[in-house]
C-alpha cells in the first residue's frame, strides 16, 4: 500500500471522528456539559446523558434575606448542617432552603458543612472546641438525603470527641468548588451518550447507568417528558438499609444529642430529606421495585428533638398535582419544596 493511500485511509478516520464527537456534542452532550455558569443541568441529567427531561434552571434568589455561610465566628440564630440538600444542590430559583427560614422568620442563618467525622460528630466538635456558645445560636438542624440518614447517624457515636477551636475553624470554611469546568467537543462523555441512549430503550437503567428512568401515571414534571421520573440508583440500593434496628439507634443518637443540646437551651430539628424514588414511587407504572419505610419507621418513635417530616409535607404538594416538586432532572427538590417546609415548620 502507498503512502498516499495510508494519508487517504487517515483523514477518513479523522474526518469521521470528528463527525461523531461533531453530531453527538449537538445532540446530546453539549446542552448537559457546556451550559452558562449562571444555568444549572440536574445530576440526574448529566449521569444519564437524557435530555427528555432536561430543563435548564437560571441561578437567582429573589427573597429579601438570605444564609450566611463562615467567615467569622459571630452569634447566630440557627445553624443548619447537611449534605448537597444543605448547600445549595439543586441550583435555579432559591436554591438554598435556609434563605426561607431567613426571610420567613428574620433568622440569621449559618450554613456548615458537615465535619469528616460526620454529622452528629460536627456539633460535638463545635461544642469540645467552645464555638458552639460564641455563635449562641436557638436552633441547630441537620439535615440529610433518606438513603444515606442510616450511615450517617445510626451508627456508634463518640460523645467524648474533642477539637480545638483552630481546627474547627479551618473545617468550617466552604470546601466544594464553585466554577463549572469547560469541555470540548471531543470528549469521552460522547461516547457514553451515545450508549445510553441506546441502552435505555431496552432497559430502565441501561444494563450499567446510575439512573433509573421510569414511566409514571401523572404529569409531574414541566420537562418534554412530564410523565418521565429519573431517580438515583441508591435510592433502591439502600432501601434495605431501614429497618426497625437502624432506625432506633438513630432516633437514640439524635434524642441523646438533643440532651446534650439542652444544656445550652439550643434545640434540635432533624430534617430527612426524602429520596426522590420513595416521593414519587406511588406513581411509577408497574412499580417493581421495594417501597421505602423509613419515613413510617421514624414517625412512630419517642423523640426528644423536632422531626420535620418533609415526605408528608412534600406528598400533599404532588398529590396536589404540584408540578416539579423535585426537578425532573435532577435528584433534589425545588424552591417549591423549600418553601412549603418552611411555611408550616414552626420554631420553639
Amino acid at each position: 500500500m502507498t503512502a498516499k493511500r495510508y494519508l487517504q485511509i487517515f483523514f477518513t478516520i479523522l474526518l469521521l471522528f470528528i463527525l461523531f464527537h461533531f453530531t453527538i456534542w449537538h445532540l446530546y452532550t453539549k446542552q448537559l456539559f457546556q451550559n452558562n455558569d449562571n444555568t444549572h443541568v440536574g445530576d440526574l441529567g448529566r449521569m444519564s446523558y437524557h435530555n427528555d427531561s432536561l430543563i435548564f434552571k437560571e441561578n437567582r434568589v429573589n427573597l429579601p434575606k438570605k444564609h450566611i455561610d463562615f467567615t467569622k465566628i459571630e452569634k447566630v440564630d440557627v445553624i443548619t448542617i447537611g449534605d448537597s440538600f444543605s448547600n445549595g444542590g439543586a441550583g435555579g430559583l432559591n436554591p438554598f432552603y435556609q434563605d426561607y427560614i431567613a426571610s420567613f422568620y428574620n433568622f440569621k442563618v449559618l450554613n456548615l458543612e458537615p465535619s469528616k467525622e460526620g454529622w452528629v460528630e460536627s456539633i460535638l466538635r463545635l461544642n469540645s472546641s467552645g464555638i458552639l456558645d460564641k455563635l449562641h445560636p436557638k436552633v441547630i438542624i441537620l439535615e440529610s438525603i433518606e438513603r444515606g440518614c442510616v450511615d450517617r447517624l445510626s451508627k456508634k457515636i463518640d460523645w467524648n470527641l474533642t477539637a480545638d477551636e483552630k481546627t474547627v475553624i479551618q473545617d468550617m470554611k466552604k470546601r466544594y468548588p464553585t466554577q463549572k469546568e469547560k469541555t470540548s467537543f471531543i470528549n469521552n462523555l460522547n461516547y457514553n451518550a451515545l450508549l445510553y441512549n441506546l441502552l435505555y430503550k431496552f432497559n430502565d437503567h441501561a444494563y450499567s447507568s446510575k439512573v433509573y428512568i421510569a414511566p409514571i401515571s401523572k404529569q409531574l414534571f414541566s420537562s418534554q417528558n412530564p410523565k418521565e421520573l429519573l431517580f438515583y440508583f441508591e435510592d433502591i440500593k439502600n432501601l434495605k438499609k431501614s429497618n426497625q434496628k437502624s432506625i432506633a439507634l438513630l432516633n437514640e443518637n439524635l434524642n441523646h444529642l438533643q440532651e446534650i443540646l439542652k444544656k445550652k437551651n439550643i434545640h434540635l430539628y432533624f430534617m430527612p430529606t426524602p429520596d426522590k424514588y420513595d416521593i414519587y414511587s406511588k406513581y411509577i407504572i408497574n412499580n417493581q421495585y421495594e417501597q421505602s419505610h423509613f419515613f413510617e419507621l421514624l414517625r412512630g418513635l419517642k423523640k426528644e428533638y423536632t422531626f420535620i417530616d418533609t415526605k408528608a409535607i412534600i406528598k400533599q404538594l404532588i398529590d396536589d398535582n404540584e408540578k416539579d416538586v423535585y426537578y425532573p432532572d435532577d435528584t433534589h427538590w425545588s424552591y417549591k419544596a423549600s418553601a412549603k417546609i418552611f411555611e408550616e415548620t414552626k420554631f420553639n
